[in-house]
């Protein structure tokens, strides 16, 4: 099997960057020249795009309440390009806003506490606080994000 065959077959399963398609035929033993030609050619019959890719990814982190930076750490760590997150950030026509989804998953977790802030020590608070803002940076949202959401729920 030619190294094009071999991406084919690895894209079927499930899209990836074209650095992920170029490093797995690597991985199989196919040399460098081949590997680039064929991650080419898959571009060229627009088989592989990670501007399309990058986009995809925003929207699918968004639905599972991820946070910008996150989503754009792990683009990056997939070989996608600075210069490609970007174009496919501004690209994306339904950017949630990230203050409210920081809030919902607040909500959530201040539920999950069984007392509302009014009840709680000063002590809790600040251990409730530290949990919001640890779960919210978990999800790739910025600093600024965590720690004012955090603070203005466990008022």
């Amino acid at each position: 099997m030619d190294a094009l065959e071999k991406a084919t077959s690895y894209l079927n399963r499930k899209s990836h960057t074209e650095k992920e398609v170029k490093d797995y035929l690597l991985r199989k033993g196919y040399e460098e020249d081949e590997s680039a030609e064929a991650v080419r050619r898959l571009k060229e019959y627009g088989y592989l795009n990670d501007l399309a890719y990058a986009k995809l990814y925003f929207e699918y982190g968004f639905e599972k309440g991820r946070g910008k930076d996150r989503i754009v750490r792990e683009l990056a760590g997939k070989g996608v390009s600075k210069d490609t997150i970007e174009q496919a950030y501004d690209d994306l026509e339904d950017i949630p806003n990230e203050d409210e989804m920081a809030r919902q998953i607040a909500a959530q977790i201040l539920s999950e506490a069984g007392k509302e802030p009014n009840e709680m020590t000063y002590e809790e608070k600040q251990k409730l606080q530290a949990r919001i803002a640890r779960r919210l940076a978990s999800r790739g949202f910025s600093g600024s994000i965590c720690w004012s959401t955090a603070r203005d729920a466990v008022k």
